[in-house]
C-alpha cells in the first residue's frame, strides 16, 4: 500500500529577490518558527509584519497559510475563520501591489501563492472545479514571475509540487484537469523540485521534504530519499510532518525499529500540533507490528488509530488489518466483525476500496495454516527477515498447498533470496514458473513478473527485462501503491542501460 502523508500540499514558501529587507527578514524568521512548529511565535512575528508593512499581502498570507495548516490538520472551525480572513486581505494587498507593479517576478509569485492556498482550501471542502480553476490561476502566475525574471527560482518550487501532485489525480477527475487545462507528471514535477533545491536558497527546506517524499511514494529511491529526509529532520526535530514522513521511508527500507522510534517522538509529544498526523502515527505503528508478526500490538494501534483519526481516510484498510490479525490469532468472530467495518473506508481511496472487496471476499474464508505461514513469512521480508522467511516457507508440505499458495510461496521465497543477493537460487525458480506459465490471475501474479524482470536485469538481460516489466504495468492493481514504485523503479534503471 501507499503509506500516508499528510497534508499532501505542505508547502512554505520563502522567498528572496534581493538581498534581505527587515520585510524579508520577519517573513524569514516566521517561516523558522513555523518549520519549528512554534505557531504561536510565528502568528506574532507575522502580526509584526503586518504592522510594519500594512499594504503588504505578505503577513495575511502567511497567517492564513498556517491556519490552513491546522485546519486541514484538526478541522479546527476557528482556524478556518482566520484563514478565510486572512486570505481574503491577503488577495485585496496583493491585487493592488499587482496593480502598482504587474513586472514585478516576486509579486507575481507572491498572488500565485494566495491562488495556491485558495485551491487547496477549496480541495478540503470538496469544490473540485473551484479547486482546479484556482490552481490555473496559481501556475499562470508562477509562469509569469519566471517569465519577468528568468534568475528567480523560487517559483519552481510550488511548480513542481503541483506538477507532481497532479500526476496522482484519480480517474473521475481526469475532467477537471482537462477542462482547466492542467497536467500531471511525477517526473517533471521532482525535476522542478530539484531546481528548486539547487538554485533557490531559501526553498531548500521545503524542497527537500518534497524531494524526500517523491523519491519514496513515486520509484523507490530510498537513498536519495534518506539523503533529504535525514537532514531536514534533524534541522527541525519538532516538526511532525517531517518525521511522520522520515518514518514512512524508514518502513519503506524496512529499518523498523528506527522508524518506531521517529513515530514515538510524534505520540510522546504532549503538545503535538497535528491531530490527523498523530492518528496516522498509531497506524505506522500498526503497520509495523503487523509486519513483525505482533498481532495483538498491531491490533491495538489500528485501533487508536481508529479512535484518533478526523476522518474516515485509511480507516477501512486498518479494519482489514485488524481482522486478518484476528484470523492468525485463531479467532474467527472478532475476524468477521472486522470485516464488516472494513467495508465502512473511504471508497475514494485506493487502500479503502481494496479493503471493501478484500473483506468481502474474506468473510466466510476458513485460515488454513499455510494462508498463516505465508502471511508471517510476506511479512518477514516486508520486515528485512530474509532468511526466517525461508525457513518458515521450508515448514510447508507442498503436498498439501494449492498450485496458487505453491506459486505464492514461491513469489515470497524469490523475494528474500534476491534481497540475500543468491541471484542463483532466485533465477532456477523464476525459471521454472517463467517456462511454465503461471496463471495470470493468480494474487502474487503482477509481484512475480517484477522480480523476474529483476533478476533479468541482474543477469544483464534487459531488453526480456524491459518487456515482462511492460507486462507487470499492464496488471499491477492500482491499489498496490508500493509494488507500482518498485516497477517505475526498475524500468528507470533499465533507461539508463
Amino acid at each position: 500500500m501507499k503509506l500516508i502523508s499528510f497534508p499532501l500540499f505542505f508547502f512554505l514558501f520563502v522567498v528572496t529577490l534581493f538581498p534581505k529587507s527587515d520585510k524579508d527578514s520577519l517573513v524569514a524568521v516566521g517561516n523558522e518558527e513555523s518549520f519549528n512548529f512554534r505557531f504561536v511565535s510565528a502568528e506574532n512575528t507575522f502580526r509584526n509584519l503586518i504592522s510594519k508593512y500594512p499594504q503588504s499581502s505578505l503577513g495575511y498570507y502567511y497567517i492564513a497559510r498556517n491556519s490552513l495548516w491546522i485546519y486541514l490538520a484538526n478541522k479546527d472551525s476557528l482556524k478556518k475563520r482566520v484563514f478565510l480572513e486572512n486570505l481574503e486581505l491577503a488577495k485585496e494587498k496583493a491585487e493592488k501591489e499587482l496593480d502598482r507593479f504587474p513586472e514585478n517576478a516576486r509579486i507575481n509569485y507572491n498572488f500565485g501563492n494566495i491562488k495556491f492556498l485558495e485551491s487547496i482550501y477549496n480541495t478540503s471542502e470538496q469544490e473540485t472545479m473551484n479547486a482546479f480553476w484556482a490552481l490555473k490561476k496559481a501556475v499562470s502566475y508562477y509562469k509569469d514571475a519566471i517569465e519577468k525574471n528568468n534568475n528567480y527560482y523560487a517559483p519552481y518550487l510550488p511548480l513542481g509540487i503541483i506538477k507532481y501532485a497532479l500526476g496522482y489525480v484519480p480517474g473521475f477527475l481526469k475532467w477537471a484537469i482537462s477542462v482547466t487545462a492542467l497536467s500531471g507528471n511525477q517526473q517533471e514535477g521532482i525535476n522542478y523540485l530539484t531546481k528548486a533545491f539547487k538554485k533557490c536558497y531559501d526553498c531548500k527546506t521545503e524542497a527537500a521534504y518534497h524531494l524526500g517524499k517523491a523519491y519514496t511514494e513515486y520509484n523507490a529511491m530510498y537513498d536519495s530519499a534518506e539523503i533529504y529526509l535525514s537532514q531536514i529532520v534533524a534541522e527541525y526535530p519538532s516538526n511532525e510532518l517531517f518525521l511522520y514522513q522520515y518514518a514512512i521511508l524508514l518502513i519503506d527500507k524496512r529499518e523498523l525499529e528506527k522508524a518506531k522510534k521517529i513515530l514515538n517522538r510524534i505520540l510522546f509529544n504532549k503538545h503535538y500540533q497535528f491531530q490527523q498526523t498523530y492518528a496516522l502515527s498509531f497506524f505506522l505503528k500498526g503497520e509495523i507490528y503487523y509486519k513483525q508478526n505482533k498481532f495483538v500490538a498491531a491490533i491495538d494501534e489500528y485501533e487508536k488509530f481508529i479512535t484518533e483519526a478526523i476522518s474516515i481516510d485509511y480507516t477501512g484498510y486498518a479494519n482489514l488489518k485488524i481482522a486478518v490479525s484476528y484470523e492468525i490469532l485463531g479467532n474467527k468472530h472478532k475476524a468477521q466483525h472486522y470485516y464488516l467495518l472494513a467495508r465502512n473506508g473511504n471508497e475514494n481511496i485506493f487502500e479503502d476500496e481494496y479493503a471493501i472487496e478484500l473483506s468481502q471476499n474474506l468473510f466466510n474464508k476458513q485460515f488454513t495454516e499455510i494462508d498463516k505461514i505465508l502471511i508471517k513469512a510476506e511479512n518477514m521480508v516486508e520486515a528485512g527477515k530474509f532468511s526466517n522467511a525461508i525457513r518458515i516457507l521450508n515448514t510447508i508440505d507442498e503436498k498439501r498447498t494449492s498450485k496458487e499458495e505453491n506459486f505464492t510461496a514461491s513469489v515470497i521465497r524469490i523475494e528474500a533470496l534476491q534481497y540475500l543477493d543468491n541471484w542463483e537460487k532466485s533465477r532456477k525458480i523464476v525459471n521454472k514458473f517463467l517456462k511454465y506459465k503461471p496463471d495470470k490471475n493468480y494474487n502474487k501474479y503482477c509481484k512475480f513478473l517484477y522480480l523476474s524482470a529483476k533478476q533479468l536485469f541482474a543477469d544483464g538481460y534487459f531488453q526480456k527485462a524491459d518487456k515482462l516489466l511492460e507486462d507487470a504495468f499492464d496488471t499491477v492493481n492500482a491499489s498496490n501503491t508500493k509494488l507500482k514504485r518498485l516497477l517505475i523503479n526498475l524500468e528507470q534503471k533499465i533507461e539508463k542501460k
